[in-house]
Protein backbone atom coordinates (compact mmCIF):
# COMPACT_ATOMS: atom_id res chain seq x y z
CA UNK A 1 0.00 0.00 0.00
CA UNK A 2 1.33 3.41 -0.83
CA UNK A 3 1.39 6.30 1.61
CA UNK A 4 -1.73 7.73 0.03
CA UNK A 5 -5.10 7.39 1.68
CA UNK A 6 -8.78 7.94 1.20
CA UNK A 7 -10.52 9.71 4.07
CA UNK A 8 -14.17 9.01 4.78
CA UNK A 9 -15.99 11.33 7.18
CA UNK A 10 -19.03 9.68 8.79
CA UNK A 11 -21.30 12.31 10.34
CA UNK A 12 -24.78 12.56 11.73
CA UNK A 13 -26.62 9.75 13.42
CA UNK A 14 -24.95 6.38 12.91
CA UNK A 15 -27.70 4.09 14.12
CA UNK A 16 -29.83 1.23 12.91
CA UNK A 17 -32.00 3.77 11.06
CA UNK A 18 -29.08 5.15 9.02
CA UNK A 19 -26.52 2.34 8.95
CA UNK A 20 -27.54 1.09 5.49
CA UNK A 21 -26.47 4.41 4.00
CA UNK A 22 -23.18 4.30 5.92
CA UNK A 23 -22.61 0.74 4.69
CA UNK A 24 -23.14 1.76 1.08
CA UNK A 25 -20.72 4.69 1.44
CA UNK A 26 -18.06 2.49 3.07
CA UNK A 27 -18.40 -0.06 0.25
CA UNK A 28 -17.76 2.64 -2.37
CA UNK A 29 -14.74 3.95 -0.47
CA UNK A 30 -13.34 0.44 0.00
CA UNK A 31 -13.66 -0.29 -3.71
CA UNK A 32 -12.01 3.00 -4.60
CA UNK A 33 -9.23 2.44 -2.06
CA UNK A 34 -8.57 -1.03 -3.44
CA UNK A 35 -8.47 0.15 -7.05
CA UNK A 36 -6.09 3.01 -6.18
CA UNK A 37 -3.97 0.99 -3.71
CA UNK A 38 -4.73 3.41 -0.91
CA UNK A 39 -5.46 3.03 2.78
CA UNK A 40 -8.91 3.96 4.03
CA UNK A 41 -9.12 6.25 7.04
CA UNK A 42 -12.54 6.62 8.66
CA UNK A 43 -13.28 9.76 10.65
CA UNK A 44 -16.20 9.37 13.06
CA UNK A 45 -17.80 12.12 15.10
CA UNK A 46 -17.73 10.51 18.53
CA UNK A 47 -20.49 12.78 19.77
CA UNK A 48 -22.99 11.75 17.10
CA UNK A 49 -25.92 9.50 17.93
CA UNK A 50 -24.28 6.06 17.65
CA UNK A 51 -25.52 2.58 18.43
CA UNK A 52 -24.07 -0.92 18.17
CA UNK A 53 -24.69 -1.13 14.43
CA UNK A 54 -21.70 1.17 13.76
CA UNK A 55 -19.06 -1.03 15.45
CA UNK A 56 -20.63 -4.06 13.77
CA UNK A 57 -20.37 -2.35 10.39
CA UNK A 58 -16.76 -1.36 11.03
CA UNK A 59 -15.80 -4.91 12.05
CA UNK A 60 -17.33 -6.20 8.82
CA UNK A 61 -15.58 -3.46 6.83
CA UNK A 62 -12.23 -4.47 8.34
CA UNK A 63 -12.70 -8.05 7.16
CA UNK A 64 -13.74 -6.90 3.70
CA UNK A 65 -10.76 -4.55 3.55
CA UNK A 66 -8.34 -7.32 4.52
CA UNK A 67 -9.63 -9.53 1.70
CA UNK A 68 -9.21 -6.61 -0.74
CA UNK A 69 -5.71 -5.80 0.50
CA UNK A 70 -6.79 -2.44 1.92
CA UNK A 71 -5.58 -1.09 5.24
CA UNK A 72 -8.42 0.46 7.20
CA UNK A 73 -8.08 2.58 10.35
CA UNK A 74 -9.91 5.15 12.39
CA UNK A 75 -8.68 8.72 12.09
CA UNK A 76 -8.52 9.13 15.87
CA UNK A 77 -9.20 7.05 18.95
CA UNK A 78 -12.87 6.39 19.68
CA UNK A 79 -14.32 8.97 22.02
CA UNK A 80 -17.62 10.31 23.33
CA UNK A 81 -20.72 8.29 22.47
CA UNK A 82 -18.71 6.03 20.18
CA UNK A 83 -16.39 4.99 23.00
CA UNK A 84 -19.36 4.47 25.34
CA UNK A 85 -21.01 2.12 22.81
CA UNK A 86 -17.79 0.11 22.44
CA UNK A 87 -17.53 -0.22 26.23
CA UNK A 88 -21.18 -1.21 26.72
CA UNK A 89 -20.91 -3.78 23.93
CA UNK A 90 -17.84 -5.39 25.47
CA UNK A 91 -15.74 -4.71 22.39
CA UNK A 92 -12.84 -3.39 24.45
CA UNK A 93 -11.05 -6.24 26.17
CA UNK A 94 -8.13 -4.42 27.78
CA UNK A 95 -5.59 -5.99 25.42
CA UNK A 96 -3.67 -3.20 23.65
CA UNK A 97 -3.23 -5.17 20.43
CA UNK A 98 -6.88 -6.21 20.16
CA UNK A 99 -8.18 -2.78 21.17
CA UNK A 100 -5.75 -0.82 18.98
CA UNK A 101 -8.17 -0.41 16.06
CA UNK A 102 -10.65 1.36 18.33
CA UNK A 103 -8.29 3.22 20.65
CA UNK A 104 -5.21 4.27 18.72
CA UNK A 105 -6.33 5.75 15.40
CA UNK A 106 -4.20 5.99 12.27
CA UNK A 107 -1.14 7.36 14.05
CA UNK A 108 -0.66 4.02 15.81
Amino acid sequence: MSGQMEILHLRGPLTIKTITNARDIIQVYLQESASLSRSLIIDIDGNADIDLTLPQLLLSARHTAERAGVTIALNKPADGNFLAVLQRAGLLCGDRQQDSFWLEGKAA
